[in-house]
């Protein structure tokens, strides 16, 4: 019953966001998230603690008490913010997405679709990947998200209004890989992301293993569709920039396992960098080390941290 009602209570909130957003001045929605987020550090103590966990471990003695809690304040705020862009997107006028997610070239983008194989778009919980998406698919490129569904049916029909309205299609996370394949084999694109709990494989994330998404590494050794990170990011003036990364390389050995890990911990070593440069601008409320790597993989880690002053050697299962 209690689920109902707050299922009940979110849908009606998002309906009503989205009334009062459509004639709201960007700078007032900028605004507001500020404001939102503000009240939800204060009112989210289960998150706080999530987040101050999660900064601990990654930081050490290098963020104060001060530090963190300044940082954490700065998380919320950053993602009410992108909320409410989400919200607001449809209003925008092609010209005016362009120049809200400024992109200097696609000629990289381009260049690894001519493979003839699609490609495997990898962000991550940071910045505002859904403009990332709406921005990318403004220049018409077929696209699709992979994104985990809410077990509100009516909720899930509105964010997927929303995202349709933006050019790209939401394919649910654990459904039949069938319709990406199918998508990579026309040349399109489909996009992962990978930095939330998982038992595929564990690789270093600050200085720690995290059980991560194996995904886009699964599919690109199964289809030769290379992987390229890609991330939206907030500039000082509220606006964002499309950045690009080097491909990941995908190279097969034969061991399915090993390659795979040795994939997904190139990928998040590279979303950590980025992460390391804005991290107000990921989502640390997520438990994200949750579920513990097994006995001997986190032995064997271990061992190597303090054979090596870089843990950045992959483990695999």
């Amino acid at each position: 019953m209690k689920k109902r009602i707050w299922q009940a209570f979110v849908r009606n909130t998002f309906r009503t966001l989205l009334w009062s957003l459509r004639l709201a001045p960007w700078k007032s929605v900028m605004a507001w998230g500020a404001a939102l987020g503000a009240f939800g550090y204060k009112c989210s103590a289960r998150y706080r603690n999530v987040a101050d966990r999660n900064l601990k471990a990654a930081y050490g003695d290098q963020m104060s008490e001060r530090e963190r809690q300044a940082l954490i304040k700065k998380v919320f705020q950053h993602f009410c913010g992108t909320l409410l862009e989400f919200l607001k997107a449809p209003t925008l006028t092609p010209d005016q997405l362009r120049s809200f997610v400024k992109a200097d070239s696609y000629a990289y983008v381009e260049e690894l679709l001519a493979r003839g194989k699609g490609m495997i778009l990898v962000t991550a919980h940071f910045g505002n990947w859904e403009l990332l998406a709406r921005r990318a698919a403004l220049e018409g490129y077929e696209f699709a998200v992979v994104a985990r569904q809410s077990d509100d049916a009516a909720f899930n029909e509105i964010t997927d209004k929303l995202r349709e309205n933006g050019g790209y299609v939401v394919h649910p996370r654990g459904a039949s890989p069938k319709a990406l394949l199918q998508r990579l084999r026309k040349g399109g694109i489909i996009a992962i992301l990978p930095d939330q709990k998982s038992e595929d494989v564990f690789v270093p994330f600050f200085g720690r293993l995290a059980g991560t998404v194996a995904g886009p590494a699964v599919i690109a050794l199964k289809t030769g569709a290379p992987i390229l990170p890609m991330f939206c990011i907030r500039q000082p003036d509220g606006t964002y920039r499309m950045e690009l990364r080097p491909e990941i390389d995908i190279t097969s050995t034969g061991d399915t396992e090993a390659d795979s890990t040795r994939i997904m911990a190139d990928l998040t070593a590279v979303i950590e960098d980025v992460v390391r440069q804005y991290p107000e601008q990921w989502l640390w409320l997520h438990d994200r080390w949750k579920v513990p790597p097994p006995a001997h993989l986190a032995e064997e880690y271990a061992a190597r941290t303090r054979q090596h002053d870089t843990p950045s050697t992959p483990i695999a299962g």
